[in-house]
């Protein structure tokens, strides 16, 4: 199993909707209240860096919470997490029909 930690930034707009954000992976979530927004985030954290080892796709290296909370020293920072067993990370039929069109047609070396 590996962990992957990466610290979220709280904040709300005008609505009073709560957004996280991953800065270092630039990926958000959005709720109703800071459970519904944390636990969504969570969510979306695990399917990324799952979908990310499922595909090769390299993940960013983490930034520190002291960094990010320097960065945003007015709003809330988390940390949210996730558990993955990559040896139990098995591709779909589809996933792989996918993941070879990808590399064939997009990622190719030859393709200029």
């Amino acid at each position: 199993m590996r962990k992957y930690i990466y610290p979220m930034v709280l904040f709300t707009d005008e609505n009073d909707l709560y957004t996280a954000l991953y800065p270092d992976l630039n990926l958000l979530a959005s709720g109703s209240s800071i459970e519904e927004v944390y636990l969504r985030a969570s969510e979306y954290l695990d399917f990324y860096i799952v979908s990310a080892i499922k595909f090769g796709t390299p993940i960013a290296n983490m930034s520190t919470y002291a960094e990010i909370h320097a960065l945003n020293p007015k709003k809330i920072v988390l940390l949210g997490y996730t558990q993955v067993d990559e040896e139990e990370i098995v591709l779909t039929r589809q996933e792989q029909v996918e993941k070879d069109f990808l590399n064939e047609f997009l990622f190719s070396e030859d393709n200029d």
